[in-house]
């Protein structure tokens, strides 16, 4: 017995170690297919996907190339109209800041020979206007005379009708009270007459001094209307000898301004405006401003000549300029 149970215990051993060796096999082939499978079906979907997947955005590139080549002229046809100014030289702007003084020089004659009319006229016109507005406001105060006036003689036609009514009472009245009462009622009306006549009479005072002074006011003033007639007719006359000249000089003096920067042209506006005489841009003689007449250093004259820079008076601050700057504007 005890044989045969050690015998049948062996067989299952056995058979456990054949099972045991049938299942490693059968997972060692299962490994092995696993790992040499997978990588040749599982690669080609993956090499398609990523085929797919570069063929599908290729057609989105090409549509948006298209967009930027038509977008690239419009950036390279922006600086086409950018064009790089004319350089203008030191010289040549002495030159026209030397013109365009001689040309407002010329202009200031033609109006200085004009004299004060100008002026005048102005001021004749500045005091004709006070004048109307005066007497505007004469007429506004007199017709307001004119109102409380009226007002007051209505009061008094009030207190005089109130009156002969209080007069008419103490003709039926039953007691000394009475009576009393209505006289001083009659009085108080009569001191209320007084009064406003006191107030006609200083307001027809005043009314006849505003009507005085409106009409001096209207005698100056057809005095000056026929004074500012005259001396338009007289500038007048002046203007139209000289209006075309001054028109060709203002024109001319515009041209030049147009050659001078702009920093430029505000300083000799500004030295301008400050001068007496309107000399901005001045020559040199006898070594010497021609504006304030003071002595000019060698050096700044030597600087003044070569026309590299722009010199200006360190006295009165005009800018010179030398006697080839003066040649050229004569020529």
């Amino acid at each position: 017995m005890a044989k045969k149970e050690i015998k049948e215990v062996a067989e299952v051993a056995e058979t456990a170690e054949v099972k045991e060796v049938k299942e490693t096999k059968k997972a060692t082939k299962k490994t092995t297919k696993t790992i040499a499978e997978p990588e040749a079906p599982e690669n080609k979907p993956a090499a398609k996907k990523t085929a797919k997947a570069k063929a599908e955005p290729k057609p989105e590139v090409k549509e948006e190339a298209p967009v930027e080549k038509e977008e690239a002229p419009a950036v390279v046809e922006t600086p086409k109209p950018e064009v790089d100014p004319v350089e203008v030289s030191v010289e040549q702007k002495l030159v026209a800041l030397y013109t365009l003084q001689q040309v407002d020089s010329k202009i200031d004659e033609i109006r200085a020979y004009r004299g004060n009319l100008p002026l005048e006229i102005q001021d004749i016109e500045d005091e004709i206007a006070g004048l109307e507005t005066r007497i505007a406001n004469f007429k506004e105060e007199s017709k307001k005379h004119q109102k409380d006036i009226s007002d007051y003689k209505i009061k008094i036609k009030e207190t005089e009708a109130l009156i002969k009514k209080y007069e008419d009472q103490q003709n039926n009245v039953r007691n000394n009270r009475e009576y009393d009462s209505l006289t001083k009622e009659i009085e108080y009306q009569q001191l209320d007459n007084q009064l406003s006549e006191k107030r006609i009479r200083e307001i027809t005072a005043k009314d006849n001094d505003v009507a005085t002074k409106v009409a001096e006011a209207q005698m100056r003033l057809t005095e000056l209307k026929s004074s500012l007639d005259e001396k338009k007719e007289e500038l007048q006359s002046l203007v139209e000898g000289t209006e075309k000249e001054e028109e060709q000089l203002l024109q001319r003096s515009a041209d030049c301004e147009k050659l001078v920067e702009d920093r430029l042209l505000v300083a000799y506006k500004r030295i301008r405006k400050n001068a007496r005489n309107g000399l901005a841009v001045v020559g040199i003689f006898d070594e010497a401003c021609g504006g304030c007449f003071n002595r000019i250093p060698p050096q700044h004259q030597l600087d003044i000549c070569t026309h590299k820079k722009i010199i200006v008076c360190e006295y009165c601050g005009r800018i010179l300029v030398d006697k080839g700057i003066i040649a050229q504007y004569n020529a």
